[in-house]
């Protein structure tokens, strides 16, 4: 994935809580990289199944139902999410990730059981 973005991409996950470690925005190859670090440090991707793309001209919309574990906490979060991209030649300038902020930031909760960090 992360060949597929421009040099001077932008990423922007919603943020749903300030608990949760990813959440923000991303900008250049260097810290797009460390996000991407971030997710694997965080999260556990269980299963990303496509519901629906479409688009026009740049503007393309990808619709998930994503099932995924946050580490820390071992709550599992199953959501529908929405990715948006913008992209020109054949690169991507833009993401924006639209999130169940709900469930993200319950995964996330103080209230939830802790692994050591």
């Amino acid at each position: 994935m992360l060949a597929l973005i421009a040099d001077d991409g932008i990423i922007v996950i919603n943020p749903a809580s300030p608990k949760v470690p990813f959440n923000g925005r991303f900008e250049g190859k260097d810290s797009i990289t460390q996000a991407f670090r971030l997710f694997g440090e965080y999260l556990e991707i269980r299963d990303h199944t496509l519901k629906l793309i479409f688009g026009e001209g740049k503007h393309i919309c990808v619709i998930i139902n994503e099932t995924s574990r946050a580490k820390r906490t071992d709550r599992f979060i199953k959501q529908d999410t929405c990715w948006y991209f913008s992209v020109e030649n054949d690169k991507i300038l833009y993401w924006q990730v639209f999130e169940d902020t709900e469930q993200v930031s319950w995964a996330w909760d103080d209230k939830a059981n802790r692994r050591p960090e």
